[in-house]
């Protein structure tokens, strides 16, 4: 049993490695590399999600994921949401750094990306690089389930908790901060690809 398993890992591993998953780095058009080492923050972004999916498609390797993080810290640097929450989300895994994720991930909230609405949500519910806020958590996460994000299971479970421990002012101002929140900036945006 162990040896046929061993087999069936090793011809995985061969199918990856012949195409070109477990070892391909990605192809970045000539146009968009240009545009990105110009300085232009979406290019950046967009140069920054392809190593990403390739570390995923990769399995992960180090160097793909350095430079996935490489490309969203010079557009976060300029103010870009999307690879603010990207970072973030880097800087939480693999840094531990919780209160420079909890930060990032509230510029990107604010500015309406519906993924870091919800993990700012996570974040205040948590104390992740934060105080305990239930009422916030409850906002965010209302305004990332607005935007079409839902948590997995494990998130699901936590709100369930957390807002099972709200007393009825509190869910009434969490709905209320939704409310504003909406009328002065509208909805979340689509979901990051």
């Amino acid at each position: 049993m162990i040896k046929s398993g061993i087999a069936c890992v090793g011809a995985l591993i061969a199918l990856l490695t012949v195409t070109g998953c477990a070892t391909a780095p990605p192809v970045i058009d000539e146009t968009l590399q240009s545009r990105a080492l110009a300085g232009d923050m979406s290019a950046q972004y967009e140069v920054g999600m392809q190593w990403d999916r390739a570390a995923y498609n990769g399995w992960g390797t180090k160097e793909y994921w350095q430079e996935a993080e490489r490309w969203f810290q010079l557009a976060a640097d300029q103010g870009e949401p999307r690879a603010q929450y990207k970072l973030a989300n880097y800087l939480f895994s693999f840094e531990q750094d919780y209160r420079e994720s909890f930060r990032l991930t509230k510029l990107s909230a604010e500015a309406g990306v519906a993924e870091a609405q919800y993990s700012l949500g996570m974040h205040y519910g948590q104390a992740w690089g934060t105080e305990q806020n239930l009422v916030l958590a409850y906002k965010w996460i209302a305004l990332g389930n607005a935007g079409g994000i839902k948590g997995g299971s494990l998130a699901d479970v936590d709100w369930l908790v957390w807002k099972g421990k709200m007393n009825t002012e509190q869910v009434a101002e969490g709905k209320k901060l939704v409310a504003e929140h909406t009328q002065v900036f509208g909805t979340s945006r689509p979901a990051i690809q």
